[in-house]
């Protein structure tokens, strides 16, 4: 009778053929991670690109209604600028009726706005952006919060002048309309991203002014000089809290005068990116 050897059947992973096992697995999702944060950092971009989209036919919408674009304030530094003036065109009439435009004084009226200021408008929030959707700006705050907001207006590239799309209301300022951007729609920027938790984690968590938190509902949060006062580059992506800044990879994403998108290297020289922040000051550059 023939006597079979079933050692060679019965024969299993050796500890060697496991561990090459696991090491190769482990190669492959190596491999295969970075891939994946990338196309989710692809969507995420994607998305950020189609808010600023809504944002600039939403101010086109609000220019062909009142025949300019909204002020960048109507009383003073705080009080509501573009952000709420473009409610309506988004689809939010009903946040946009709640508001109280009479109050002044961001720290006693616009905190005491209940059920207005902690209302999060998602056209107003980047995905890639980590931190919450709420804050409370000023110290007395014991009503909620306020929601943030990503995005921030073009004051200008600085000089001690207004030069971009957003001024104010008043004798000294006044709103922009189409004629007005001499240097061409498409090579004006309009409204970009404004990430600004590095001031929070400079100053701690008791430091606290709608400017360095970006509430939709003030407007510190839309006046972004692009170029500093005396010179000084406000650098893409710096450490400063009237900067325009994202926590996407390598730059920020604008929405121009004309309501197109472009994504702006953060090592744009800064003479072309102040020339790209005035509306009208002859220098015509070439866009990004």
């Amino acid at each position: 009778m023939r006597i079979m050897d079933t050692r060679a059947q019965n024969r299993g992973f050796t500890l060697v053929e496991l561990l090459v096992v696991i090491a190769v697995i482990g190669i492959l999702v190596g491999l295969l991670l970075p891939a994946v944060q990338s196309a989710r950092e692809a969507a995420r971009r994607m998305q950020c690109s189609n808010n600023l989209k809504q944002i600039g036919l939403a101010l086109h919408n609000y220019h062909d209604s009142v025949r300019s674009f909204p002020p960048g304030s109507l009383y003073g530094d705080d009080e509501y600028g573009w952000a709420c003036m473009i409610l309506p065109q988004l689809e939010l009439s009903t946040l946009y009726d709640q508001i109280d435009f009479t109050a002044q004084a961001p720290d006693v009226a616009l905190k005491l706005q209940v059920g207005v200021t902690d209302q999060v408008v998602s056209t107003y929030i980047c995905p890639t952006n980590s931190m919450s959707l709420m804050h409370s700006p000023y110290q007395s705050d014991t009503q909620g919060g306020h929601a943030r907001n990503d995005y921030s207006g073009s004051l200008g590239s600085g000089g001690g002048s207004i030069t971009g799309m957003f001024g104010k209301i008043g004798t000294t300022y006044r709103t922009t309309k189409i004629r007005d951007v001499l240097d061409g729609t498409s090579n004006t920027i309009a409204v970009g991203e404004a990430y600004t938790e590095f001031q929070r984690q400079i100053d701690g968590p008791s430091h606290s002014n709608s400017q360095d938190f970006k509430v939709w509902i003030g407007t510190n949060n839309q006046h972004q000089n692009v170029v500093a006062e005396a010179g000084i580059a406000h650098v893409l992506n710096g450490t400063r809290d009237d900067s325009f800044a994202s926590q996407h990879p390598g730059g920020v994403q604008f929405s121009f005068a004309d309501g197109s998108v472009s994504f702006v290297s953060e090592n744009i020289d800064m003479v072309t990116f102040g020339r790209l922040a005035d509306k009208a000051d002859g220098e015509v550059v070439q866009r990004p």
